[in-house]
């Protein structure tokens, strides 16, 4: 790991000094998409770790108060359970169904004023289960979705055991967005009961972020535009272990 980490702190360093490089994409992706061609990363939706199959990359504009992603992944039951949750329990947008709403472990959100959802931990099942309550009656709804503890851990063992956070300034020219990649800190120490611990806190979420497609061949199917487990930026230090890379 220690000749790994030598190896991005070289091409991290060869970035930082390019000053300010016009995005790769546009929209919220840009920034990762960017950092990553620039390291010689090749994207991919799959679970291999991105450099050098040790150090998995996050970027993120200086300024920005969104969440970091930490993974991506759809529950583990029911079987497609994303379009499940869309058309049962999301709201008309323009003739399709969506469901944008972060759901916390310490408390029921509120979404459309109709529904509450919360990420139950039941550690005797080993499961992650999201409950939905209908805030009229204020009683859960007869829906069964979860998360099994052996698909998460899987993935936190692998995809966030080292993880590189690199944050840029940034400046527009126009419709146009640059990035000046200026420093990185490497997070470790994020075991399972961590995990666990941290969703328990509030301070780790689900965000459900599922659209449908508008237009071509795929038009009404599903679109997950990125779904999964995420941390508020200012919760990092409490989660992980930090370290200047």
């Amino acid at each position: 790991m220690v000749k790994i980490l030598q190896e991005f702190k070289e091409d991290f360093e060869k970035v930082r000094k390019a000053g300010f490089i016009e995005s790769h994409r546009s929209h919220n992706t840009g920034i990762g998409k960017t950092f990553e061609d620039l390291v010689n990363v090749v994207e991919n939706n799959k679970q291999e770790v991105d450099y050098l199959d040790e150090l998995e990359l996050k970027s993120s504009r200086e300024l920005s108060q969104s969440m970091v992603t930490l993974f991506t992944k759809a529950p583990s039951h029911p079987p497609q359970a994303n379009t499940i949750l869309r058309l049962k329990f999301g709201k008309d947008d323009k003739g399709q169904k969506i469901l944008h709403t972060t759901i916390p472990g310490d408390k029921f959100n509120t979404f459309l004023g109709r529904y509450g959802f919360k990420l139950d931990i039941n550690d005797k099942e080993e499961k992650i289960y999201i409950l939905i309550k209908d805030l009229k009656s204020d009683t859960i709804i007869d829906f069964e979705c979860y998360y099994t503890f052996k698909d998460l851990k899987e993935i936190i063992e692998k995809k966030c055991k080292n993880i590189a956070f690199v944050t840029a300034k940034i400046k527009k020219e126009n419709v146009k967005e640059f990035f000046h990649f200026e420093k990185a800190i490497l997070l470790t120490g994020l075991t399972f009961d961590r995990f666990l611990k941290a969703i328990k806190d509030g301070d780790i979420f689900y965000d459900i972020r599922i659209g449908a497609y508008r237009s071509g061949k795929n038009k009404g199917k599903t679109h997950d535009h990125g779904s999964g487990f995420r941390i508020r930026k200012n919760k990092i230090r409490q989660v992980f272990k930090v370290s200047e890379i």
